[in-house]
């Protein structure tokens, strides 16, 4: 199962860089190498075959997949290897999936072509992504997480967000729940439990321009317990802004920084981004970490 989800983790990061269905502001598409596009988009089909492959046809579609990568590596590159890794990752194209597994790798393919859709397909992907939810749901079972994905997505017709203007950050969801003030109430919504992070904003101006406002910054520590953990946080003003061009697509917008780095925030009547390990505690006893998945909301002004 570990090893599905990383090889989904890697497609997710090359799937939202090679995209090349993002609009520019100014609504010009500039394509840079007809052929090697023409092996993204291959690549691309080649991954949502492979997304709806069962017991079947899974061997044959994840060889073309992997033909796939192999002619987009051969065309266009593989500078950051991440491409080889997915080849890596496919080798072993016979073997057998439990279920409950293929039905979780599934909804996470859903979710990465789903939230980087645009255009007239994202009606189409979303109920995609709905099919492989209550899929899961019906073959792996429901803690109320996929459920409230699914009520999320509603009847999937796509939301209308303008995104000019003045945005602040307002949660930090996670999957976990903790008691990050040590008050004795549980939360998974962070920034709840930290007198920290309260005045972080984004502007996006018309002209596709924009500045990243960042006004604090936080270290966590924890010492174990016999119930769990005492947490500790340590809050830093800072005064850092960040300026970026941006892009939209119909449910995502792109910002890209002046450092050369980039940041995909998706549209669901506000903006959040998702960040593998953005939260980071240490032990205070030992060299043991925690490490949390958080999703950063932001709410406009």
């Amino acid at each position: 199962m570990v090893r599905k989800i990383l090889m989904l983790v890697v497609f997710a990061t090359l799937f939202m860089a090679i995209n090349c269905d993002n609009e520019p502001y100014e609504g010009e598409i500039i394509t840079d190498d007809d052929l090697c596009q023409e092996a993204i988009e291959t690549t691309e089909i080649a991954a949502q075959n492979f997304l709806v492959a069962n017991s079947d046809n899974y061997v044959m579609l994840c060889l073309v997949y992997r033909e796939a990568l192999l002619d987009q590596i051969d065309i266009c590159g593989d500078e950051d290897g991440s491409l080889q890794f997915l080849l890596e990752e496919l080798a072993n194209c016979d073997e057998e999936l439990d279920p409950c597994e293929e039905a979780t790798a599934e909804t996470e393919l859903a979710r990465i072509i789903y939230e980087s859709a645009a255009g007239e397909t994202i009606e189409a992907l979303c109920n995609n992504y709905k099919e492989a939810l209550q899929n899961q749901i019906a073959l792996c079972g429901d803690d109320g997480t996929l459920q409230s994905t699914l009520d999320e997505l509603g009847d999937c017709v796509p939301e209308v967000v303008d995104v000019v203007g003045t945005w602040k950050l307002v949660s930090w969801i996670t999957d976990e729940l903790r008691d990050l003030n040590n008050d004795g109430i549980v939360t998974n919504n962070y920034l709840d439990d930290i007198d920290c992070y309260d005045n972080e904003t984004i502007d996006f101006n018309a002209d596709g321009t924009g500045t990243m406002f960042l006004r604090s910054v936080a270290e966590f520590t924890f010492t174990p317990t016999a119930t769990g953990e005492d947490f500790f946080t340590n809050c830093t003003e800072i005064m850092e802004d960040k300026t970026f061009t941006w892009t939209e697509t119909i449910n995502s917008v792109t910002m890209f920084f002046t450092d050369g780095t980039s940041l995909s925030l998706f549209k669901n009547g506000n903006l959040y981004t998702a960040i593998d390990d953005a939260f980071y505690a240490e032990s205070t006893v030992d060299d043991s970490v925690i490490t949390e998945r958080i999703t950063f909301v932001y709410n406009k002004l």
